[in-house]
């Protein structure tokens, strides 16, 4: 009995859709970080923005709330004050979703949805939305329903709830239950203290007049000083020479 050759087996991407049938597509998988009406977060949290890379000084307290995130946290303070590299520290740490509002807070109260699930939450900027009400009936429902599931969240602003400008006064109710926090910047004897600690960690001798020339001329946070000294660091180890004033200088000055 003759036997028909089997036929080629059709290749299922290739194939066209009939014509008048609706074509179907294949779903995407939903990366990690989509929130909201389905949008993707491209927000890379600073790989310097780390509580061992924070110095506390008279902030300890603040930087011990975040830590645990056992109770709701509010930081609040000037730009420059570190609120935002403790944020993210706090985020790194507990895993939490991250909003910095100053970048995102075109995209609408959207964002918010879904936000509910994450294992921990913390939004930064929260002074760029408070004064629109649909943000703030966002940003009340969000908090209401982290509360219930006992999930950790934390927010960074610029000022304590009392001077905030808020459209919703439910919310102020809500930021003021937080355990706050007004970050306080640190002394030059701080970061002078610092800068000899870590340099000395690292096996450096940081002269005085080196010490005074980063503070006067360069970004005096602690994240930037740290960045600077561990830049010198490197170029240090690499060119086999100390820390001498013109060295740093032309290392450091673009």
């Amino acid at each position: 009995m003759a036997v028909e050759p089997a036929l080629p087996r059709r290749n299922r991407a290739a194939r066209a859709p009939r014509a008048g049938s609706p074509t179907r597509l294949r779903r995407a998988a939903r990366p990690p970080a989509m929130i909201g009406a389905q949008l993707p977060l491209a927000v890379q949290l600073r790989e310097s923005a780390s509580f061992e890379s924070y110095y506390p000084g008279p902030n300890a307290e603040a930087v011990q709330a975040l830590q645990s995130l056992g109770v709701p946290v509010l930081l609040y303070g000037p730009p420059g004050s570190g609120r935002s590299h403790l944020l993210q520290a706090a985020a790194r740490q507990h895993r939490a979703a991250y909003l910095p509002l100053a970048e995102l807070a075109a995209h609408g109260p959207s964002l918010l949805e879904g936000l509910e699930a994450a294992p921990a939450v913390c939004i930064d900027d929260l002074e760029r939305v408070t004064p629109d009400r649909e943000w703030c009936i966002a940003l009340l429902r969000l908090v209401d329903q982290l509360r219930a599931r006992g999930a950790g969240y934390a927010f960074a602003t610029d000022a304590p709830p009392e001077r905030m400008t808020l459209a919703l006064p439910d919310l102020r109710t809500r930021l003021g239950a937080c355990s706050r926090f007004g970050l306080k910047p640190p002394s030059d004897d701080d970061r002078r203290e610092l800068l000899r600690e870590r340099a000395k960690a690292r096996g450096l001798e940081l002269p005085e007049e080196v010490t005074r020339w980063l503070l006067n001329h360069r970004s005096r946070d602690i994240p930037s000083l740290l960045e600077a000294l561990e830049r010198l660091d490197r170029e240090a180890l690499a060119a086999k020479r100390r820390l001498t004033l013109p060295f740093v200088q032309s290392v450091l000055v673009d």
